[in-house]
């Protein structure tokens, strides 16, 4: 029986867990503590699920309260759109019974959100070393693109994804509806292969699992290990079509891409939050790319949608010149009314009403230096942006 809260609660503290090896303690995804260092935050992790900042959120949303940090998602809804708020109250206000200090009554989180370090084989230009090993290395031998990522130092925290840790997660994940794997990049992650494995021995594997991937491996382990779950779900980081997307993810293939999606295809199921297929993140690289990605999707026949990007604001979609992007967006509005692609709208109406320019200094700045590292020109790839950026680009030295 679905049961009945306040306007603004969400049930994502009082059932969902985010655990990333290398940020400080969070509540999901969706939250804005952006640009957090794993530094001193509870490594215990049925500690951290009864600490103070659990205790707090919870209390918050009972209170009928918006939390500042849960902005991103009431402004969705504002808009028109399908927050993960009203995704996380849809798929488990039947079953939750809050509690402030344990979350629920089964006393650990029973939805899981599981990133086990940065580990990766891409370099994506609005990625970080948080999340690419790649881009760790890239930062650490060239001092031109430390201005961008800084440094690369990252605090890798053991222990937190321990078997101790460990079985407190799965304690009771068998009572909710998605585990989540992400990272970096997760199907080449030890540590999640040994988790599918300790799944598979203690017989866990009606469990659904969602993995955010890049779409690059595709080797016979992999598939053979997540083939033994019965419900496997797949958020296709897919930022773009063609040498858009070969240019922001370098050095991923197009064509790799549409191979592996259709192996994946093979298994992939529709999990219960309806949020598998592509995920096209906009930015300033891939502006004028939207729709002929949306139009791929169709022609694949999965899900698309689209998250903003919201850092780094150097290549947020606010760089480029609002009489620029209005005139896209209201073009691709027109074209979108008439389609089933309702769930673009709304961040579309969301630039729309957003007067903010960035500028295109930095954006220019930070991509000819990638450009000059990974021997790359955005002409090749983007002409679009490149015509945008192009005399403050050439202006340049480095």
């Amino acid at each position: 029986m679905q049961r009945t809260y306040n306007q603004t609660f969400c049930s994502a503290p009082f059932i969902h867990m985010y655990v990333h090896k290398n940020e400080d303690i969070r509540a999901c995804c969706m939250t804005t503590e952006y640009g957090l260092v794993h530094d001193n935050t509870e490594l215990d992790l049925e500690k951290r699920w009864r600490s103070k900042y659990y205790r707090d959120l919870r209390q918050q949303f009972l209170d009928g309260k918006e939390p500042e940090i849960c902005t991103k998602c009431f402004s969705t809804e504002k808009h028109g759109g399908t927050s993960d708020r009203i995704r996380f109250n849809r798929i488990y206000s039947d079953i939750l019974e809050p509690n402030v200090e344990t979350g629920n009554q089964y006393e650990s989180p029973i939805d899981l959100d599981l990133r086990p370090g940065n580990l990766c084989n891409l370099k994506c230009r609005m990625c970080g070393p948080v999340s690419s090993s790649q881009i760790q290395k890239e930062t650490q031998s060239n001092i031109s693109v430390q201005e961008i990522f800084g440094k690369g130092d990252i605090i890798e925290t053991e222990g937190v994804f321990d078997g101790k840790n460990l079985e407190f997660l799965l304690r009771n994940a068998d009572k909710g509806r998605r585990i989540k794997f992400l990272g970096g990049e997760p199907t080449i992650m030890p540590e999640v292969d040994d988790m599918l494995s300790l799944m598979i021995a203690n017989g866990q594997t009606d469990i659904p699992l969602h993995f955010t991937t890049n779409v690059t491996n595709n080797t016979e382990k992999f598939i053979s290990k997540i083939s033994q779950f019965k419900n496997v779900a797949f958020n296709y980081s897919v930022d773009g079509t063609g040498k858009v997307v070969e240019y922001i993810r370098h050095p991923v293939s197009f064509d790799k891409l549409n191979d592996n999606i259709a192996v994946y295809q093979t298994i992939a199921e529709q999990g219960e939050f309806g949020d598998g297929g592509i995920g096209f993140t906009y930015q300033a690289y891939n502006f004028f790319n939207l729709y002929d990605t949306f139009k791929w999707s169709l022609r694949l026949g999965v899900n698309f949608w689209v998250d903003l990007l919201v850092g780094p604001d150097w290549c947020s979609v606010l760089c480029i010149p609002k009489n620029i992007r209005d005139k896209e967006l209201l073009r691709l509005r027109k074209i979108l009314a008439k389609q089933t692609a309702n769930n673009i709208i709304p961040t579309i109406d969301r630039i729309l009403e957003d007067d903010r320019e960035y500028g295109l200094t930095q954006l220019a700045r930070y991509t000819k230096i990638l450009d000059k590292n990974r021997k790359q020109h955005i002409k090749d790839f983007i002409p679009e942006i490149w015509e945008i950026i192009r005399e403050e680009y050439d202006a340049i030295q480095l």
